[in-house]
């Protein structure tokens, strides 16, 4: 995926071919990878409300990213603030957020994260907006922990 925000949303953008007969009127179920930013599934949300979809629900494929990826470059930013997750805990928080707070984010059966995925849901529109939690997917992985790279949702490295 390019780096330059313009080239991913052409790229997204020529990837979308509207059928109307399976989006009028439809709820639809979109499973992506992760959310990064939030630009490019929010203009498909968009796109695919403009198109007549009644419904757009959201299920990413892993847990909410909180820090930006130290080893590969799918997540990989020039700061933590091009994540939606750490701008919409900024504007909960400040600018100062302690290691302990990000935990209390990062963890699915605390409140703070359940407001975090609820704005987030709101800002991008979706219906519904489930993440896949941590702990499942590292027992669906089948490895111990401390064997994965977790640090993107975590920070634990």
């Amino acid at each position: 995926m390019p780096q330059n925000q313009s080239q991913r949303n052409l790229i997204a953008k020529m990837k979308l071919i509207p059928v109307g007969a399976l989006i009028k009127d439809q709820s639809l179920l979109l499973i992506d990878d992760s959310i990064v930013r939030g630009t490019q599934l929010g203009e498909t949300t968009e796109f695919l409300y403009e198109s007549g979809a009644k419904e757009v629900h959201i299920r990413p494929a892993c847990p909410p990213l909180l820090y930006g990826c130290k080893y590969l470059n799918f997540s990989r930013s020039n700061s933590e603030l091009d994540l939606i997750t750490r701008r919409i805990i900024r504007d909960r928080e400040g600018d100062d957020v302690s290691a302990e707070v990000l935990a209390d984010y990062a963890n699915p059966d605390s409140k703070n994260y359940q407001e975090m995925v609820e704005e987030i849901r709101k800002r991008l529109n979706f219906t519904t907006l489930k993440f896949h939690r941590l702990d499942d997917l590292v027992k669906s992985i089948g490895l111990p922990k401390e064997c994965l790279c977790t640090y993107c949702w975590d920070g634990q490295e």
